[in-house]
């Protein structure tokens, strides 16, 4: 991964999401080993997650965001990012969304996720659930 395909998946995670933090070039490249994402025709991003280890059972897929949706990118990028949790040992997946995104809940209610516990996020006043998948 380069700087600016680094800066394309900060530039989206931070559009696409309510973050508690911002994303730069820096922040993606620091853990760059971490993400997949997906280049369109024009060489840029159009989509990304991060898959991160978590527990020695568990992987967190974080922030899977797509330039346009309904085009089969996300459960593309989805699929592979279970296939590393597993490649990395984990015997769960699992993934925060905020309550009341309808979209992502649905995506991921479709792939087999199960919600778990919801609460708040205190850092931003969002009420989030966990979704996770055995």
């Amino acid at each position: 991964m380069n700087r600016n395909i680094a800066q394309q998946i900060a530039t989206l995670l931070n559009t696409q999401n309510e973050l508690t933090v911002f994303y730069d070039a820096d922040r993606v490249l620091q853990v760059a080993d971490r993400y997949i994402y997906r280049l369109g025709e024009d060489s840029n991003v159009v989509g990304a997650v991060e898959v991160k280890k978590v527990q020695w059972y568990q992987c967190e897929i974080d922030h899977l965001s797509v330039v346009v949706r309904r085009r089969g990118i996300g459960s593309s990028l989805l699929a592979e990012a279970l296939a590393r949790a597993e490649h990395l040992g984990a015997r769960v997946a699992q993934c925060t969304i905020r309550v009341g995104n309808q979209d992502s809940e649905s995506f991921f209610t479709k792939h087999g996720f199960t919600p778990t516990v919801t609460f708040l996020n205190c850092q931003n006043g969002n009420r989030v659930t966990i979704y996770q998948k055995a």
